[in-house]
């Protein structure tokens, strides 16, 4: 009988779509979520992040481009509506209004920047679930990876 051993924490959890036209954090980003097993897509242009969108159906998508509020808010409906995942909008805007606006729009959270990087992924995880995996029935069979 042959078995194959494999390790469980470096199977990837989520896939994470990073939208950002911001090129000098992008790679800082990607590491961010790949140190947490995480499938990282990123594009730089709001049309190739609603492609990826909605050809993937990612995990969850975080937004940091500089956009008019009226594309902002498109986009974000775009992605709504391309995937279920939740949706963390990286923004600069400081006022309620705004925050609201984007809310509406589509973004399930939104961080106001300058953002420490630990409390990006902090909320990023608890978005996800906390990183933890669900349990799985298949027949009288029961797993589940916390047991």
């Amino acid at each position: 009988m042959a078995t194959w051993k494999t390790d469980i924490d470096t199977i990837p959890l989520h896939t994470v779509l990073i939208a950002s036209d911001h090129l000098e954090d992008l790679s800082t980003l990607e590491a961010l979520f790949q140190q947490r097993n995480c499938i990282v897509l990123s594009e730089t242009t709001a049309a190739n992040a609603l492609q990826t969108a909605r050809l993937v159906g990612p995990s969850l998508m975080l937004v940091d481009m500089k956009l008019s509020k009226a594309a902002r808010n498109a986009m974000l409906q775009e992605l709504r509506a391309a995937s279920r995942g939740p949706i963390i909008l990286l923004t600069s805007a400081n006022t309620v209004s705004e925050v609201m606006e984007a809310n509406q729009a589509g973004a399930d959270e939104c961080l106001v920047k300058p953002i420490n990087p630990a409390v990006l992924v902090v909320k990023a995880m608890a978005w996800l679930g906390h990183g933890q995996r669900k349990k799985y029935m298949t027949g009288p069979l029961s797993v589940s990876p916390a047991a």
